[in-house]
């Protein structure tokens, strides 16, 4: 008895040890730059941005010659950052996109009133993808890499 006494009480505390928070950032509608959020969250944030543009144009490629992306340009400034990538950055992206596409596994799901030949989860490979921490380690590694190459060519206080 004594040792049920003292194992729930340890175990419940090694069990709240053990839950940790999910440490996303608030949504905000436009990114501006805050105090809050440095260099880093906003590099990170567009590189996802235009890996998921990516994907999305790879996976619907030219059916319809793309018309989804055409009717999105029509209304949509798709990434408020007005930053270019260096053509390696662009490069990572175009491969990283057209990987997640090709490497899609087929549907797995049987619906008895619809075809779905031809079909696959797109938007949810590359909002998977978007969110993964392979991406995060990419970025990470992308970003040192880039502070480097700023240091070296604007000194070592370039902001």
């Amino acid at each position: 008895m004594k040792k049920i006494k003292i194992f729930i009480p340890t175990l419940l505390f090694l069990f709240i040890l053990s839950c940790s928070a999910n440490e996303r950032p608030q949504f905000q509608y436009r990114s501006d730059r805050t105090k809050k959020y440095n260099d880093q969250y906003f590099y990170s944030k567009r590189f996802r941005d235009n890996i998921f543009y990516k994907c999305l144009q790879y996976g619907y490629g030219d059916s319809l010659n793309f018309k989804i992306g055409k009717l999105m340009a029509e209304k949509d400034l798709f990434s408020p950052y007005d930053e270019p990538f260096m053509p390696r950055e662009e490069s990572m992206q175009d491969s990283l996109a057209k990987r997640i596409i090709s490497n899609m596994p087929t549907p797995y799901i049987h619906l008895e009133d619809e075809t779905i030949e031809g079909k696959n989860f797109i938007i949810s490979s590359c909002l998977s993808y978007y969110e993964s921490n392979e991406l995060n380690i990419i970025i990470k590694k992308l970003y040192k890499q880039k502070v480097k190459e700023d240091k070296k060519l604007w000194g070592k206080d370039y902001k």
